[in-house]
């Protein structure tokens, strides 16, 4: 370079000298010589004096073209933020006597920064040398710690007056191996705390690890700008608990902005031997919406089973002994060109986008890119989801019965009430209670009181419409709310239920034992419009059956 830049200094040198002594005809030639010539000059000399003006000019367009290769970080940073604060609302679905915080370790400042918390008192920053949040980041597991003075709860908290019977869950989050930060759970009365609910908060912080790894590949993978501005709009229109349908409408809209295509077809598996058709866009007479197929010799099939991307312009020349979705298909449509790129969990592949086109003619390196980053996305959200429904339903459910729990019930009472109220419709309440419950657990043990417990919210599930809402109301007693049905008409279902107990041989590890319930009513309008009076009525009709020797019914008073 240095080389170069002499002889064409010297060049210069010459073609002035030249020009100087050279006599001075008004010919074209020599005209646009001496221009060169003076333009060369006026750069040297811009380029001598005033380095810097040339260099600033070379650098801003360099600064220009590297920023357009800069993925979307706030973007990503976005995602994360919803990821945390949707993990916080989960929290206070398990329990909502709970107050949640997540902290992350920030070494810049030797501390632990918060990155969001429930309504409550949780402090912005905490010092590296925090002994309760040590205590957390040091395990390989959730602990308790119950409230000691000494381990500088104020810290954390702030100043406030304790009871001493407060008590805080820490779960640290693990990233890459490494304990990166930590989940508080805090409750004014450790005897709120039970292992159902770690349970269900532990899944949740690793979700969190899972989500912190999707979004770091997807912040890898980011590199064409509008569709990486499509691809995050799914993140920021979806939410977690939104509905598979809102995902597959929003991937069919940014496949037609981007993709040329005679079919689109969107597959999932449950067991890597069958699929459903999700989502079909273009030509559906061969195959649509809501169909299965088995995955084995199927060209659909074909990413999910060898869990990598295929692209061909002549598919059953490459692949003659597969069909595409059903045998003898392939005669039927002349798709010659196919795409497909396998939706993955965990490494293994749980379905495919395929694009296919009547026409031989092959997907670009392009479309495989933007095809493999839309499937990443796909498969980062449903996983989001999948872990979200799972969760959602363990802290609706009532751990050992499976039925909703006392929280739940009253949500969904409370959402048939106004429904009720809406259509003029009736519902019938029945609030039912074991009889002398406590003898079972006094004589053969917990264990087998749990068995009985779990027969019965059987029963009970057996012997209700898929319409009606069972929950298991507190520890014997369960609720059963029968839908767009007067107290008349309940009358013979509880009855069932009622007999159907009491006819049951409870066997177990060689101990046979009979017990009864007792079942109190109340109907929506006839005794009460709310929740509340409607429950105290059944609760008071099921006492006055208790009174009476158990095993029977008693219906409310007006």
């Amino acid at each position: 370079m240095l080389f170069n830049r002499q002889i064409s200094a010297i060049i210069l040198f010459f073609t002035i000298l030249i020009l100087l002594i050279y006599p001075n005809y008004n010919n074209i030639m020599i005209l646009i010589i001496k221009g060169i010539a003076i333009g060369a000059l006026a750069i040297t000399f811009t380029r001598y004096a005033f380095p810097n003006i040339l260099n600033k000019k070379l650098l801003d367009k360099n600064i220009e073209t590297d920023s357009q290769n800069i993925p979307d970080l706030s973007a990503i940073q976005s995602h994360y933020k919803k990821l945390i604060e949707q993990i916080i609302d989960l929290v206070s679905v398990v329990n909502p006597k709970y107050n949640t915080a997540i902290y992350m370790t920030d070494l810049e400042n030797s501390g632990y920064k918060k990155q969001n918390s429930s309504n409550f008192a949780f402090k912005d920053f905490v010092n590296i040398n925090n002994i309760m949040i040590s205590k957390i980041i040091k395990n390989n597991k959730p602990i308790i710690i119950k409230y000691n003075k000494d381990e500088s709860w104020e810290e954390i908290f702030g100043e406030k007056t304790w009871r001493g019977s407060e008590v805080i869950i820490g779960f640290p989050i693990k990233y890459s191996d490494k304990t990166v930060g930590c989940l508080l759970v805090f409750s004014n009365h450790f005897s709120s705390i039970n292992d159902n609910d770690k349970s269900i908060i532990e899944k949740l912080v690793g979700v969190i690890t899972k989500g912190m790894t999707d979004l770091e590949e997807l912040d890898l993978l980011l590199a064409d700008n509008y569709f990486s501005a499509r691809i995050n709009n799914l993140f920021d229109q979806l939410e977690v608990k939104s509905d598979q349908s809102e995902l597959f409408e929003s991937i069919r809209g940014i496949c037609r902005a981007f993709f040329q295509y005679d079919k689109l077809t969107l597959i999932l598996s449950d067991n890597g031997k069958n699929a459903k058709i999700k989502l079909v866009d273009g030509i559906r007479e061969d195959a649509d919406e809501g169909q299965d197929f088995n995955l084995d010799n199927s060209l659909h099939g074909l990413a999910v089973k060898k869990n990598k991307l295929i692209n061909s312009n002549s598919w059953i020349e490459n692949f003659p002994e597969l069909y595409r979705f059903f045998p003898g298909d392939k005669e039927k449509f002349n798709f010659m060109s196919i795409l497909s790129s396998p939706i993955k969990s965990k490494e293994s592949s749980i379905g495919a986008i395929t694009l296919e086109r009547l026409k031989s003619r092959r997907y670009s390196k392009t479309d495989e890119k933007l095809l493999e980053l839309l499937c990443n996305t796909v498969s980062t959200i449903l996983v989001w989801q999948q872990e979200y429904y799972k969760v959602h339903q363990s802290a609706m459910h009532d751990g050992l019965t499976g039925l909703l729990n006392h929280k739940t019930f009253l949500d969904r009472f409370d959402e048939e009430i106004s429904r009720a109220k809406r259509f003029n419709h009736n519902l019938g309440l029945v609030v039912l209670d074991l009889d002398k419950f406590k003898v079972v657990n006094d004589s053969y043990g917990h264990l087998h009181g749990d068995y009985v417990l779990k027969e019965v919210s059987n029963i009970i599930a057996e012997n209700v419409r898929a319409i009606d809402v069972v929950g298991r109301y507190g520890g014997e007693e369960f609720a059963v709310l029968l839908v767009n049905t007067d107290i008349e008409a309940c009358l013979p279902l509880a009855q069932r239920i009622v007999d159907k107990i009491a006819e049951k041989v409870f066997l177990k590890s060689g101990i046979s034992l009979k017990i009864t319930i007792s079942a109190g009513m109340s109907g929506f309008p006839l005794h009460a419009e709310s929740v509340r009076e409607l429950i105290s009525k059944a609760d008071n009709a099921m006492y006055v059956t208790k009174t009476e020797g158990g095993n029977g019914i008693s219906i409310a008073t007006n």
